[in-house]
């Protein structure tokens, strides 16, 4: 392993990482290519934390904002007071049902230097002016690489040995089963991605499109097309949200996607109904097939999913775990675990 990818993390590390950070009373600093989750996490860690999210970006932050604004004491000395609707600072009261605050500080890295000299103290010594943050307050950076193109001011060295870095890349079986099945994002962008998975993070920082592919533009996706037709009068839009080259081979997937098998088909005769041939296709049948399961179908998509290759077997039961948990104690999937147990629980 090299030294540059002795930083790297995927998603799910990242996230382990940045709560174990906390505990230990420290300061993590994530960065990644635009687009990647980078809040989204931060966002999750807090919620089971039982933390309110305070979402600050640097990039649009004057330094006031940290260093609070001067103003005369009751004694007749200056001192900096901080925004009270900002950053709870010691004494306030922690609202009710939750542990405390996560102060998150995105785009740490875009911020202007003198916006940055004056995170240092926040940042260090958890003080916004002359006040002391609550101690229930923990903090949070984040911010985009240099390497890609993104506004980025370099942080001091001073500041760099204060916080833990971890480089987050992107990886796909974790999208697919931490994100798109638990928001059951469209059969057909799960199907198309499952078949070109380097499609779910395009980015490259010398790209001449509008737009790139990330998890981000995904969602836009997902968004504009669930329970709707996909139809090459609207290529402008779908070029729009994913790239043009992209929104061209999605629109000739999901043609494909159109003619497969029906699920009533399927289940008509599961032991008998015909596989689709090439690998696209299996891929969309299999994402297909997820947003029919019912306690009541599951055994005749099963046996149907059973007579597919070892590889799509897996992705069908794996989603099922993580979509339709409770399918784990039906008849069909004990069966199936006699074999596939140590792909499934591996």
């Amino acid at each position: 392993m090299s030294e540059q990818n002795m930083y790297q993390c995927t998603p799910r590390q990242v996230k382990a990482f940045v709560t174990e950070v906390i505990y230990a009373g420290l300061v993590p600093f994530v960065q990644s290519s635009p687009g990647m989750g980078k809040s989204s996490i931060m966002r999750a860690i807090a919620h089971e934390e039982g933390l309110c999210l305070i979402d600050h970006r640097l990039s649009t932050s004057p330094p006031e904002d940290l260093s609070g604004l001067p103003r005369f004491n009751e004694e007749g000395y200056a001192e900096f007071a901080p925004f009270a609707d900002l950053f709870p600072i010691a004494g306030t009261e922690i609202p009710a049902g939750k542990n405390g605050w996560m102060l998150f500080l995105d785009e740490f890295n875009s911020a202007p230097k003198t916006v940055q000299a004056a995170s240092y103290k926040l940042i260090l010594d958890k003080m916004v002016g002359q006040k002391h943050l609550h101690e229930n307050v923990v903090i949070c950076t984040a911010g985009n690489l240099a390497t890609d193109r993104a506004i980025v001011n370099p942080i001091s060295t001073a500041m760099q040995s204060r916080v833990v870095h971890l480089m987050m890349q992107i990886s796909f079986e974790e999208w697919l089963y931490d994100v798109a099945l638990p928001q059951k994002y469209d059969a057909r962008i799960i199907a198309y991605l499952s078949q070109y998975p380097s499609k779910l993070m395009d980015f490259r920082p010398d790209h001449n499109e509008k737009t790139f592919c990330c998890p981000r533009t995904w969602e836009f996706m997902n968004a504009l097309i669930k329970g709707k037709p996909v139809t090459a009068d609207k290529a402008a839009l779908y070029a729009g949200t994913i790239t043009s080259g992209v929104a061209v081979d999605f629109i000739q997937f999901t043609a494909v996607f159109a003619t497969l098998v029906g699920i009533n088909e399927i289940l008509a005769d599961p032991e008998n109904c015909r596989i689709p041939q090439d690998n696209s296709s299996k891929w969309a049948c299999i994402a297909a097939m997820m947003e029919k399961i019912t306690d009541v179908s599951f055994t005749g998509l099963a046996t149907y999913a059973n007579r597919f290759p070892l590889d799509f077997r897996i992705l069908f039961y794996r989603s099922c775990m993580v979509s339709h948990p409770t399918l784990r104690q039906h008849p069909a999937f004990i069966r199936a675990l006699t074999e596939l147990n140590r792909y499934l629980n591996g």
